[in-house]
């Protein structure tokens, strides 16, 4: 079974907001400086190319830390992925029209309706589906999505103090 419930707040935001629980605050909670993780020597070159994107926005905003390496590095493996398997999926609907086209068939839901009605098509929207589910949470750990941004305040001077987080609303 996994972990249940909300992920807990971090602890600078408990801070900002006084503790209002006032429950204790986490004891020699780890606090990693900031730099930029070293890439990974095994990676495919479409996921080289999203890390390469990756750290480049990330170091100027100073969000990255050495210890981050595996989660980014996951994170460009599936975004390579992702973006591989909406080319493939953009081939199978180009197959089903061409084959319906020369039959002399009309596809009614169009190609796409055609191919997730096929058992194969199925698996394979399920799949991308599930993929492109997982980079969203994996982009939302590393604040890279819009909301997951709002929660984010970064002074960007490099130092370990300049990372605050701050409640939207």
């Amino acid at each position: 079974m996994g972990l249940r419930g909300p992920a807990p707040k971090p602890t600078g935001v408990r801070v900002l907001e006084g503790c209002r629980a006032h429950r204790p605050l986490p004891e020699n909670e780890p606090n990693y400086p900031p730099g930029i993780p070293a890439q990974p020597k095994k990676m495919s070159r479409q996921a080289q190319r999203v890390w390469d994107e990756l750290v480049i926005e990330m170091a100027s905003a100073n969000v990255l830390r050495t210890v981050d390496q595996r989660a980014l590095w996951q994170l460009a493996e599936d975004e390579a992925l992702l973006s591989e398997a909406y080319a493939g999926l953009w081939k199978m609907i180009r197959a089903v029209q061409e084959k319906a086209r020369n039959e002399g068939k009309e596809l009614p839901g169009g190609a796409l309706f055609a191919l997730i009605s096929m058992t194969s098509g199925r698996l394979a929207m399920n799949a991308i589906r599930d993929l492109g589910a997982r980079v969203v949470i994996e982009r939302r750990e590393f604040g890279l999505t819009p909301s997951s941004r709002t929660r984010i305040s970064t002074s960007g001077d490099g130092s370990v103090d300049s990372l605050e987080m701050k409640l939207c609303g």
